[in-house]
């Protein structure tokens, strides 16, 4: 009765559109009352659930992201970008998609990497003459990587759940990452190609140089925070607060970041950094709350009952996070399901690196796929583009992600490989 309690009341509070963060402390409240637990309990859990030196590295990367963006970076990485691929088959849109890969490695946020490149490849795009929705599709298709490459928010967020290596979950990210990156250019270049938008003339080897050398303070960030990891130089979370403090020093360098825009940055970082924070409160107290009624255990062994092997747990897993990636939060469902489907995943043997990766990837195809689909809402907000009309050209897309997420999820050296090296 608790569980169908628990559950309901969650989905019945999400029907009514009540926000994730309040629809979790709502349906937590009522599964305490339930279980005669008082109330305060719940301050109590959203307190401890806060009180972790990973999750410190949350609110960092975010505020380095924002400050990469306003400090002209972004804008460098898009002309860099340009330069290796502007001249192909579809070029400005393999420009946003790649440009958005070398963003993704900066802010470890999928809105901040469809804000940032939206904003700089809309215009572009459309005087070129790419359809306004074909353009919003694809920018907001692109941001997907900001889940995976990286320093990925979800892959902190599960590393805090389950105890495993952020680093290694970092390290693990980049080839599924580029991946799904080539996957997409693909496809941008066979869509395009249909449409008879001209080619850009090639400006040569001298211009990818000239474009290199301007993006190189922006390129070498992530160099840095993964080397500084692995070589036991700083933790995650001490590399989060290396990312600000870099992006401050070369923001100032390419004297593009006043004092009004770091305010600006910093007031974008805050806000961000507030939802992420209240949902994992929310979903910190729902996620213990299902702990202690071992409703996760009762899931876990039945689903490992249900599969029976390790391949078929895993399509299971796949077909449920993307339905749950459709209506839910990725942050409050990484928080919350990892603890129910984690379990059986290591009782089947399956690396929890993998696993990890196999989530952030559904959860991240979730932000492109309606009704919830966070990033189509960025990207209709940046090109004005109505959401309909983006959706019709989104599925593309998806289909391309889904296929990039069964290749991911059943071969398993494209998260490992590296991993394994370093380990």
């Amino acid at each position: 009765m608790i569980t169908a309690a628990i559950f309901g009341s969650l989905f019945l509070f999400m029907l009514l559109r009540v926000p994730i963060a309040v629809a979790l402390g709502l349906s937590s409240a009522v599964g305490l009352l339930l279980s005669d637990i008082n109330l305060e309990i719940a301050a109590q859990r959203m307190l401890s659930t806060n009180n972790s030196f990973p999750l410190l590295a949350i609110p960092f990367f975010i505020l380095a992201g924002e400050i990469m963006s306003t400090g002209g970076m972004s804008r460098r990485l898009v002309t860099f970008a340009g330069s290796l691929v502007g001249h192909l088959t579809g070029g400005l849109g393999a420009v946003a998609i790649l440009g958005s890969s070398f963003f993704a490695a900066l802010s470890g946020s999928n809105a901040a990497t469809v804000a940032a490149i939206g904003g700089v490849m809309n215009a572009p795009m459309e005087e070129k003459g790419y359809r306004p929705q074909y353009t919003a599709a694809t920018i907001a298709a692109a941001g997907v990587t900001g889940m995976i490459i990286p320093p990925s928010i979800l892959l902190i967020l599960y590393g805090v759940v389950t105890g495993v290596s952020i680093a290694d979950l970092f390290l693990a990210g980049l080839l599924p990452g580029i991946v799904i990156c080539i996957s997409m250019l693909v496809l941008n270049w066979a869509l395009v190609r249909r449409e008879g938008i001209p080619r850009t003339e090639f400006q040569g080897v001298s211009e990818i140089w000239r474009s290199f050398r301007e993006a190189f303070w922006p390129l070498l960030m992530p160099v840095i925070i993964l080397s500084g990891i692995y070589g036991g130089v700083f933790t995650p979370t001490e590399a989060a607060i290396v990312a600000v403090l870099y992006g401050l020093i070369v923001g100032m360098a390419y004297r593009e970041l006043t004092f009004a825009d770091l305010l600006r940055a910093f007031r974008r970082a805050v806000i961000s950094s507030a939802v992420v924070m209240f949902i994992m409160n929310c979903a910190g107290v729902f996620a213990w709350l299902i702990t202690i009624n071992q409703i996760p255990q009762s899931i876990s062994a039945y689903l490992a009952e249900t599969a029976g092997n390790p391949v078929f747990y895993l399509l299971l897993v796949n077909i449920f996070l993307l339905f749950v990636g459709c209506i839910m939060n990725a942050a409050a469902a990484i928080v919350i399901f990892t603890s129910i489907l984690y379990p059986a995943a290591m009782s089947f043997g399956i690396d929890p690196v993998l696993f990890g990766i196999v989530m952030a990837v559904n959860l991240s195809i979730g932000t492109v796929t309606p009704p919830l689909g966070v990033d189509l809402f960025i990207a209709s907000a940046v090109t004005k583009v109505s959401i309909e009309r983006i959706v019709v050209m989104i599925w593309p897309y998806i289909l391309v992600l889904i296929a990039d997420l069964l290749l991911i999820t059943y071969v398993p050296p494209i998260s490992t490989f590296l991993v394994q090296i370093f380990r």
